[in-house]
């Protein structure tokens, strides 16, 4: 227990100074609101009551690491900027390194500090970008990705950095996936449904060019004449951000029927490649046709938007 004197400021203010561990515990700064509760005749200070500030995840020496980092994950997307991680006993190494790791796939959330059993994360950036802007850059990382790929088939050259690039940098589009719906947790309204549609087509594009650049790693090859029609991808998936953007339906009405169009292509294309029996090749071909399902998931949500 820490004593305080009382002071007065002007003619009728008192006030006492708060300690600075606690402050600083609880991420507070100066012209933060604290709420003051009175209890007879205690008084009780804490960080003022509002949703996604501080949160506590309390473990035991048996608790399941997997289970834990999915917490934290979910904390972070309910919107909290702190994260306490504590136990009655001590945390071993193995299990603060574990969790320590778990901010590598979220943006703005850093370890701070922590003793024997508690471990601290706290956001250390203020996300002050609009969900929209967070999905243009989300997406921006994954068309890189997608152009990268489809010239490695093209120019038949296969380059390791490249491609460890291209699986790298799916890392990147899952944290913005769990920066968005964190942005999102705070808001209401009819618009989240498809803004989340969104987000998951884009990891899921993202995960399936991940796909290819690792079959293309494992020694699997195709022809580049054999995915000329989905070359058509690169431009569908800028148009349905543009779209998006733009707010423009018969953009995305347009998208929804070019990849319609390429299901007509992909049916000869499947036949062909089912009668050579190249099945590998056909993971490679399955990929790229998800991707034109996902594309249009997105260009539909545009228009659930509206």
């Amino acid at each position: 227990m820490e004593i305080r004197k009382i002071q007065l400021t002007g003619e009728t203010t008192f006030i006492v100074s708060l300690p600075k561990k606690w402050v600083t515990k609880n991420n507070l700064a100066k012209g933060d609101a604290v709420a003051i509760l009175e209890k007879d005749d205690e008084l009780v200070i804490r960080p003022k009551s509002e949703r996604g500030h501080v949160t506590e995840i309390k473990i035991k020496p048996e608790s399941d690491l997997e289970l834990v980092k999915r917490l934290i994950i979910t904390r972070y997307i309910q919107g909290y900027d702190g994260i306490f991680v504590t136990s009655k006993k001590h945390i071993s190494q193995d299990f603060r390194k574990g969790l320590e790791g778990v901010p590598m796939f979220l943006i703005g959330l850093e370890p701070f500090g922590g003793s024997s059993n508690e471990i601290t994360f706290r956001m250390l950036t203020k996300e002050k970008a609009e969900a929209i802007e967070s999905v243009s850059r989300m997406h921006e990382i994954s068309i890189i990705s997608l152009n990268e790929v489809m010239d490695q088939i093209d120019i038949g050259r296969y380059e390791e950095d490249v491609l460890n690039g291209i699986i790298m940098r799916d890392n990147d589009v899952d944290k913005f996936y769990f920066l968005i719906l964190r942005q999102l947790s705070s808001r209401s309204g009819r618009e989240i449904i498809p803004l989340i549609q969104i987000i998951r087509s884009i990891e899921r594009i993202s995960d399936h060019i991940e796909r290819i650049a690792r079959l293309i790693m494992g020694g699997e090859r195709i022809n580049k004449k054999d995915i000329a029609s989905y070359k058509k991808l690169i431009d569908l998936y800028n148009d349905a951000m543009l779209a998006l953007r733009s707010e423009n339906i018969h953009i995305a009405n347009d998208v929804i029927k070019d990849v319609r169009r390429m299901r007509d292509e992909e049916e000869v294309l499947l036949e062909r490649f089912l009668q050579k029996k190249k099945s590998c090749s056909l993971l490679i071909l399955e990929s790229f046709r998800r991707i034109g399902e996902y594309i249009s998931d997105i260009a539909e949500a545009v228009i659930n938007l509206s």
